[in-house]
């Protein structure tokens, strides 16, 4: 709808151009209405020159004249208190907009090139083509463009000036166009923009056998000084707005030169030269089977292998077969499910592993394969870093891949409404900008791998307890600002091929039976083109679960009453009960997941190709995850970092000797490079268990950190003995562990294996005593007056043991920040008691649970609106530095509102801090208060950056559930620039007026409009 609506709006603004803006262009008639081509503008901004607001206005006018498929912006900045220049320009056309720079997030400037499109995009991936100091990066966005697939790339990089001569050159194309070649993988190909070399560069040579240049086709002869954009009295001549296209894709049907006359003030013409390149899709051979041609999009790729199935390949597609176990189907590769190949449609099998925090290997039934247990999602969230969760999810999504798998259970995005829930290790914390950003970027980082990644599980599955039956009960517009809003934001950063309904019932409906959920909200109003597969044992019935959106069946033979998507299907289908066309689109939705993803195109590898995995990667990125998440939470009188000089350190309890523990259940990780379980044997053996210990041993790291220190170890079963050691001590280290596991919640927050009793009376023998904790989350500190030292370290994966010793040695400076309130205790919550938590409880378990509560009041929601002190704020965490932020301001750029403030590093270690941004609203909103924003920066000693953050327009608006609209009221809102969600450092205020949000979650960039 978003392109139809565009086109409509491109003919408009072609209508009511003004009639001397004509003649100071030459161009043929609107794109729109050339459906048989593909137009590419390539337009120079020349920096930010102080014309700029007055320039973009014949700029804006001019596009929206033309209606280009593809914009490529050449010389784009961004300053401090300024809109990105591409990002005005596509907030002002309603395209999608993305941008390349060698210059890091949070730069005062960056500088770059950026591509726009009024197209759909379905995916997009950066490659930094060399380390980060050689300053060259590369952007693929795939986009589906009238029934064709099209990747078209943004570059960027530094000139280096050559010693002969002093000219710049462009050396990335003998990087560029390998990747080029694994990627797109004979998608066509579209290179527009900053090739900026003369006529006889060599660095251009490589394009000539694969791509035909458009620029060149067109000026062939012409002088090349009079096509540049820099001026020939103080730069050589060089070429910038080049169009390469793909031999055997396109044609170039026609190229013009755009802003030919000078503007009125007499700045020269070039100053934002462009060029406007016609090209014509060449017709596809015929193919005995089209749907295996990449030039065509996903969707109707999709729709012509569903064409060709029969019927019973196509009930083939609908429902899967368990991987584990002597029953399984002899070709799977034993994981959690199985779907055979179609060989003579050349359809690939399905091959499904479990992976929310990596590829598991379910009782080591694959001999041989291993895989990088990362940290727990919430320290991941705990991290605040985009990019790292998007590592991490290709990281999963590679290993994934080179172990024969194509379809990855991950992306778990429900929300933190309870500590006890003993599957939070696998969630991303209580917000749901947070959560759905991190998650968001981590199902995007797994699908950069050709493999289709799930998010689950949908929804309000944030209780164990009694999940296959339990009912949540919830009102819908709190519905929508709270769980279904992280749902939201993950499915358009991260586009899922997959979305998993859950167990339990949402105001007495199955989610797997969830007409509202399924159809109306996540596929019709969310605009999403994936299919919904059950989670293993969700289904209850086979045409009303179709019917309501359900359009796979996961290994019902062993986990449901019945195989509903066969005979029960079948026979539904036959009466007409499920019309021929439901079965059809539950099929077509499967097929364009694995095309969308490219995991039709590059299966996974198999047999002899499977390699071992990049095991020392892998662990790299888990340690870094480890290391960014870890939170410290306290640390009175400086006695973290350990100092240097130190020579006698007690280590006690946590099993810190062995390794680090993780949690239980599906997403169990227990073949790693490093080896299985550190620790066999503890209770529970079975199901959910075993409990895992990844051998990473924090003490091992530590006497490698402190070679000339005596470090003792002591188990911890007996404190008083804990006590003797640590009095001997300059500094004791108390490891203190916390399990839990998917189907069952933890009965309490205390610590299990009555290690408060340790911590205390350690604490009490040795006044420099150091906590860390590897918990699921929050629990009970009763100790804490009496421990000056506490970190979190949540469930730390396999780099944990290194990442725990260089937090606590200073090699690393903490910069994780919570992203969960900690309660003091259960009294705080909305619900302190649950009847039914942990393994043999003594209460049966309530048929519903009552999340109208706290509605979308969740975590810090709840104790901003109850005034509640908790132990420590969302948002809080330490480091071995000191930050200051100060001069806030607000500005409103075009549809968005942004905030700028300075961040000051007082300290003297560098650090990075996570400057947050919450935002009250006016008026009787339930829940008022809210995260709505934030950067992570990095800083040197003495350094200080200004910093913009642009705040998400759904954290402003209130759903209403009459219109189906996210609705801005207009009033005064508040905006508080803080250290955490009790930490305010500035305020500001702005006046916004009444407008509504549209979103389009190809993308999930949302633009605003004014109210009705």
């Amino acid at each position: 709808m978003k392109t139809i609506s565009h086109l409509v709006g491109c003919l408009l603004a072609f209508a009511l151009i003004l009639p001397g803006l004509a003649t100071a262009m030459t161009a043929p008639a609107p794109a729109a209405t050339q459906n048989d081509g593909l137009s590419v503008v390539t337009l120079n901004l020349y920096h930010d020159r102080e014309d700029w607001p007055r320039r973009r206005v014949q700029i804006l006018e001019t596009l929206q004249r033309l209606c280009p498929d593809v914009i490529a912006l050449q010389e784009v900045i961004q300053r401090e208190g300024q809109q990105n220049q591409a990002q005005w320009l596509a907030d002002a056309l309603g395209y999608e907009w993305r941008f390349v720079s060698t210059d890091p997030v949070g730069s005062p400037m960056r500088y770059g090139n950026a591509l726009l499109t009024r197209h759909r995009v379905l995916a997009s991936n950066e490659l930094r083509l060399r380390p980060l100091e050689d300053s060259r990066t590369a952007m693929r966005v795939r986009l589906a463009i009238d029934g064709r697939t099209l990747d078209a790339y943004v570059t960027h990089l530094h000139w280096k000036h050559t010693p002969e001569g002093g000219q710049m050159r462009a050396t990335q194309l003998a990087d560029l166009l390998p990747w080029i070649a694994s990627e797109s993988d004979g998608v066509p190909v579209l290179l527009a923009g900053d090739f900026n070399a003369s006529d006889e560069a060599p660095e251009l040579a490589p394009l000539a056998e694969r791509f035909d240049d458009g620029f060149r086709a067109v000026h062939r002869g012409r002088d090349t000084a009079a096509d540049t954009t820099l001026d020939p009295a103080s730069a050589p001549p060089m070429r910038v707005d080049h169009v390469f296209v793909q031999r055997g894709a396109f044609a170039v049907r026609d190229s013009q030169r755009l802003f030919q006359q000078r503007d009125r003030d007499g700045v020269r013409a070039s100053d934002h030269y462009g060029v406007l390149t016609q090209l014509q899709w060449l017709p596809v051979a015929a193919s005995a089977q089209p749907w295996r041609d990449r030039h065509l999009s996903p969707a109707h790729r999709a729709a012509l292998l569903v064409a060709a199935m029969t019927q019973d390949e196509k009930f083939q597609m609908v429902r899967s077969y368990f991987g584990i176990g002597d029953k399984r189907p002899p070709l799977a590769l034993g994981s959690a499910g199985y779907v055979p190949a179609i060989e003579r449609l050349g359809v690939p099998a399905q091959q499904l592993a479990d992976a929310g925090l990596g590829v598991t290997n379910p009782g080591g039934m694959r001999p041989g394969d291993v895989a990088t247990a990362v940290p727990s999602n919430l320290a991941l969230a705990s991290s605040w870093n985009r990019d790292l969760a998007y590592e991490g999810g290709r990281t999963m999504g590679r290993e994934s891949w080179q172990q024969g798998f194509n379809v990855l259970l991950a992306g778990s995005v429900n929300l933190q409404r309870d500590p006890r829930n003993g599957r939070n290790f696998e969630y991303a914390g209580e917000d749901p900008l947070l959560a759905g950003r991190i998650v968001g970027e981590s199902i995007r980082g797994v699908q950069a791998e050709h493999v289709v990644s799930t998010m689950k599980h949908y929804a309000m599955n944030d209780l164990e307890t009694a999940r296959n039956q339990h009912s949540a009960t919830i009102g819908e517009q709190a519905m929508r600002e709270s769980d279904l809003l992280a749902f939201e934001l993950a499915l358009g950063i991260g586009e899922p091929g997959s979305v998993m309904c859950a167990y339990n019932r949402i105001n007495g409906i199955y989610a797997c039976e969830h007409d509202e959920l399924l159809n109306r909200i996540l596929k019709q109003q969310w605009h999403w083109s994936g299919y919904v597969m059950s989670d293993w044992g969700g289904v209850h019935s086979g045409s009303k679960a179709a019917l309501a959106g359900l359009d796979q069946q996961s290994a019902g033979e062993t986990f449901d009453k019945a195989v509903f998507f066969d005979q029960p299907l079948r026979m539904a289908v036959a009466a007409g009960v499920v019309p021929q066309g439901r079965l059809d689109d539950m099929v077509k939705r499967i097929m364009y997941a694995f095309f969308a993803t490219g995991a039709f195109d590059m299966p996974p590898a198999h047999g002899a190709q499977r390699g071992p995995i990049d095991a020392a990667a892998g662990l790299r990125t888990a340690q870094q995850v480890a290391e960014e998440g870890s939170v410290l939470l306290r640390n009175e009188g400086g006695v973290l970092p350990i100092a240097g000089d130190v020579h006698r350190i007690a280590v006690i309890g946590g099993h810190a000797d062995r390794g680090v523990i993780g949690g239980g259940g599906s997403s169990m990780i227990g073949w790693t490079a490093l080896g299985s379980n550190a620790v066999p044997g503890l209770a529970p053996t079975t199901w959910p268990g075993p409990v895992m210990f990844h051998p990473s041993s924090p003490l091992q790291a530590l006497r490698e950190r402190f070679p000339q220190a005596r470090i003792d170890y002591l188990d911890g079963r007996d404190p008083a003995a804990a006590a003797r050691l640590a009095a001997q001590a300059q500094v004791a280290i108390v490891f203190a562990t916390q399990w839990s596991a998917e189907s069952v919640d933890v009965p309490d927050m205390r610590l299990p294996d009555n290690q408060d009793a340790l911590i205390d009376a350690v604490a009490r023998a040795n006044p420099r005593t150091v906590v860390v904790l590897e918990t699921n989350g929050p629990v009970r500190l009763p100790w804490l007056a009496r421990v000056p030292a506490l970190l979190q370290a949540w469930y730390p994966g396999i780099g944990g043991g290194p990442a725990i010793a260089d937090l606590l040695s200073g090699r690393a400076n903490p910069s994780g920040y919570l992203p969960v309130t900690w309660p003091v205790d259960e009294s705080q919550l909305p619900r302190p008691q649950i009847p039914g938590l942990g393994f043999k409880p003594a209460q049966a378990p309530a048929d519903t649970i009552d999340y109208d509560i706290e509605g979308a009041n969740v975590g810090y929601k709840w104790f901003a609106a109850r005034g509640l002190k908790p132990q420590f704020a969302f948002g809080h965490g330490l480091s071995y530095t000191q930050f200051r932020y100060d001069n806030l301001a607000l500005v409103v750029h075009g549809a968005r509102l942004v905030a700028s403030f300075a961040v000051h590093n007082e300290g003297a270690r560098a650090g990075a801090a996570v400057p947050q941004l919450y935002v009250r609203v006016p008026g009787d909103a339930p829940a008022p208060l809210r995260l709505a924003g934030w950067r992570k920066v990095t800083l040197e000693p003495g350094q200080s950056q200004r910093l913009e953050v642009e705040v998400e327009p759904r954290t402003l608006a209130s759903f209403d559930s009459a219109t189906q609209q996210w609705r801005i009221a207009a009033g005064a809102y508040q905006v508080t620039l803080a250290h955490a969600a009790d930490a305010p450092a500035a305020q500001a205020s702005i006046e916004l007026p009444a407008t509504v949000v549209a979103i389009d979650c190809a993308d999930a960039r949302p633009c605003t409009a004014p109210a009705p």
